[in-house]
Formats: C-alpha cells, sequence, structure tokens
C-alpha cells in the first residue's frame, strides 16, 4: 500500500496523545514485535474486528470479549490494549501503545488523529493477572480530509449582484426589469427563479447550468446580447469592468451547485434504511471487468433549487486485495451522476481489476464544495506529487463522506 503524508500530518500525529475512548477494515499481518508482559496462551482472543472513521479526527474500534481457555471465562475483567501506527507493521510495535481500556471495554474512540489520513490499529487483551494475547490481527481507518463547505451563497452574493445600479443608468437595477416570474420572463430574485429562467419548473430554460460556471457564463452573455435584449444591456457591454465584476461571484456560485443555502455537511450512505437495502454491491462482468452498483447517497443541502441530482454528488470509488492493501491516496475512479443516474434509483460504474480474484472495494460519496478546486486525477501520483499538489489534492477531497462500507467481491 502506497502511504503518502504530508509533514504536518506526521508531525501531527507524532504529538497525538495517549487517548481513551468507549468501522471497517480487517486483515492479519506477520508478525512484528512481542507484546510487554507474559504471553498467555490461553486467552481466546480474535482480535480487532473493526475500525472506522467517524469523521476527519476520530476513528471508532471494536472486538469480541476474550476468555480464558479451559473455563472460557474472565471477559468482565479483561482489559485491552490500543496500539496504532502509519502502516500495519507499524501497529505491531509495543512503542505505539496508546490506550488500554477499562475492564469488560470491548470498543474505543481514538480522538485527536490527523485528518486525510490511514491509521493502523491491533488491540491484545490483558488477563487480570497482566498477562498478554497473542493477537497480530490489525484494521484500518482512513480518515476523510476536513470537510469544507461551499464558499459562496445566494443572498449575499448573488442578489447584490443584480441590485446594483447599471452603468451610466442611476437607479436602475437588473432588478428593476427581471423580479416576475413566469413563462417568458426571467426572475433574478431567487434561485429558483433563475433556475426557471424564462420557462416554467417543468420545462425550463435557464443560462444556469449547475456546476458548470464556465458554460453557464457564456450563456448569459449570450442570452444578454442577443436582440432586442442587447439595447437594454448596452450599458454593461461599454462598461466591460461591470460585467467582469459580475463574472466571479456569478461563476463560483454556479459551479457550487447554484444552492440556496450553504453546503455545510458531507453527504452519507444511509445503509440502515429499507430503500437501500440489498442496493450496494459489486460482481465481476468478465475476467477483468468489476461492476459496482450503490444507491445515491443522502445531502439534502447540496441539491441546486431545481431539485436535480445531476452533478449533485460524485463518488470516489477504491479498492484492494484486502482491506489493508486499498490504496486511499488516490480513489480507483470518481463515478459522475449524468442525467440518466439522476433518474434512477442506484449508481453503476465499471473499472478494470486483473490484481487478484477476491477484492475489496469502497465508495464514499462527495459533494460539490470541493469542485471548485480543478485537479487532474488522471495523472496524480502521490508517490511523486509536490506538497504544493498533495495539499491540492487534500482541497480537492475535502467534501467526502466518512462512513462507509466494505464490498466483498470474487471473481
Amino acid at each position: 500500500m502506497r502511504q503518502v503524508l504530508t509533514s504536518s500530518a506526521i508531525g501531527l500525529l507524532a504529538l497525538l496523545p495517549l487517548s481513551c475512548g468507549s468501522g471497517s477494515s480487517t486483515s492479519s499481518v506477520g508478525a512484528g514485535a512481542t507484546a510487554a508482559g507474559q504471553a498467555n496462551l490461553n486467552i481466546v482472543f480474535a482480535g480487532v474486528a473493526a475500525a472506522d472513521a467517524i469523521n476527519p479526527s476520530e476513528v471508532t474500534l471494536s472486538w469480541p470479549s476474550a476468555v480464558v481457555q479451559p473455563t472460557l471465562q474472565g471477559a468482565d475483567g479483561m482489559r485491552y490494549r490500543i496500539y496504532r501506527g502509519l502502516t500495519a507493521d507499524a501497529a505491531l510495535l509495543e512503542a505505539n501503545l496508546v490506550a488500554t481500556t477499562n475492564p469488560g471495554v470491548t470498543s474505543f474512540i481514538d480522538r485527536g488523529l490527523p485528518d486525510n489520513t490511514t491509521l493502523f490499529y491491533r488491540v491484545v487483551a490483558v488477563d487480570t493477572d497482566d498477562r498478554v494475547s497473542i493477537s497480530e490481527k490489525v484494521a484500518n481507518a482512513r480518515t476523510p480530509a476536513q470537510y469544507g463547505p461551499g464558499s459562496a451563497v445566494f443572498g449575499p452574493d448573488i442578489l447584490p449582484l443584480w441590485d446594483a445600479e447599471m452603468p451610466g443608468n442611476p437607479g436602475t437595477t437588473c432588478l428593476s426589469c427581471h423580479t416576475t416570474p413566469g413563462p417568458g420572463h426571467l426572475d433574478l430574485s431567487t434561485p429558483e427563479g433563475m433556475l426557471v429562467g424564462i420557462g416554467t419548473p417543468q420545462n425550463p430554460d435557464t443560462f444556469v447550468f449547475p456546476y458548470d460556471g464556465t458554460s453557464s457564463w457564456s450563456e448569459f452573455i449570450a442570452r444578454m446580447s442577443a436582440l432586442p435584449a442587447l439595447f437594454d444591456h448596452l450599458p454593461y457591454f461599454a462598461t466591460p469592468d461591470a460585467l467582469a465584476a459580475m463574472q466571479e461571484p456569478l461563476t463560483a456560485w454556479i459551479f457550487e451547485g447554484a444552492l440556496t443555502v450553504a453546503d455545510d455537511t458531507p453527504p452519507v450512505f444511509t445503509f440502515g434504511s429499507p430503500e437501500e437495502a440489498g442496493r450496494y454491491f459489486g460482481e465481476f462482468l468478465d475476467f477483468e471487468t468489476v461492476q459496482v452498483t450503490f444507491p445515491h447517497a443522502s445531502d439534502p443541502e447540496s441539491l441546486p433549487a431545481n431539485g436535480s441530482k445531476e452533478g449533485q454528488l460524485e463518488y470516489a470509488i477504491y479498492a484492494g486485495r484486502n482491506s489493508n492493501s486499498i490504496d486511499w491516496d488516490k480513489p480507483l475512479i470518481i463515478a459522475q451522476v449524468d442525467a440518466a443516474a439522476a433518474l434512477a434509483d442506484v449508481v453503476t460504474a465499471t473499472f478494470n481489476w486483473t490484481e487478484s480474484d477476491t477484492l475489496i472495494v469502497v465508495v464514499r460519496p462527495l459533494d460539490s464544495s470541493g469542485r471548485s478546486i480543478l485537479f487532474d486525477f488522471d495523472t496524480f501520483d502521490p508517490e511523486t506529487a509536490s506538497a504544493e499538489t498533495l495539499e491540492q489534492y487534500r482541497l480537492r477531497m475535502r467534501n467526502q463522506s466518512s462512513n462507509e462500507r466494505e464490498m466483498v467481491i470474487i471473481r
């Protein structure tokens, strides 16, 4: 597994305190180092069961109770030591002990972690005589990048553009003419009116293409300069600075989805809902082609005013031979939501896989708040990328969900 961290992330991890608390990647790795204390071969303990990032700075761990043979008793008095490392081998080292639980506790929340980082965990059981189990099972979790909501909001950022006086025409604004909704008339006073344009909610005719600020601006200029509208808008074309003052905030707002309110939360899969039952799975279509199917994530506030899911979300898809070989530093593909996928109950995506007969796939949804950061995923190589490129990648992926579920796919 490739592991790339910025120096700031490594420094932060080194300063993390010994913590205590209270998923989902598990695998076994080779022996690294023996734990302190005498090993007790009679302790029956399966090791860590799951590790899940629940937000950019916390990982939750869980494991089954350990017991002592032959009585298979002792769970209530058993304590557990938690080890954390930046690699699977590091989690085996005694020096990387981060916490010891109270007796009988079988879960733990690791807090104060760096975001955008893959962390590996091991848990060993300790009986009342301080004898320890032999446990080399390791689980990993990837904390998402710190969530950053979109910066453009209709009220403070867009409405003032239409309420500013037209150049050379005191007392007249765009809203002087464009506040009456309805067919054949553009309403600039609300995001809903802008997205309807001169059409109707059922058949909109607008210059706004959510998430595509560049095309929207071109369409905006084309409509302003079309006859007979050109004569009303001549003062703007005679004053290029007035148009330039509109372009940046308008395209930024559209690029972030033309949302009514700021999007303050990342998307999530609602795995517990009946609607999503049986809709998250993958399969080999042939020897090298894998298809994954999953439901749309939930993120109501990132829906544009027209309610369309098209372009609303995208999905980062990760894969590995097993859980601990997933390369979290670069998604295998980014699945977009086109018009057809927006109308469907599920999203499907395909990719090639020849490395193994079994693979683990994890899908994480992203909303549009990071999309203003232009990034070339095809050429991105986390092993050779500069610190500036790694930071751009972190910003681009900052709107990623932290909840996840593994798919196990067998050829």
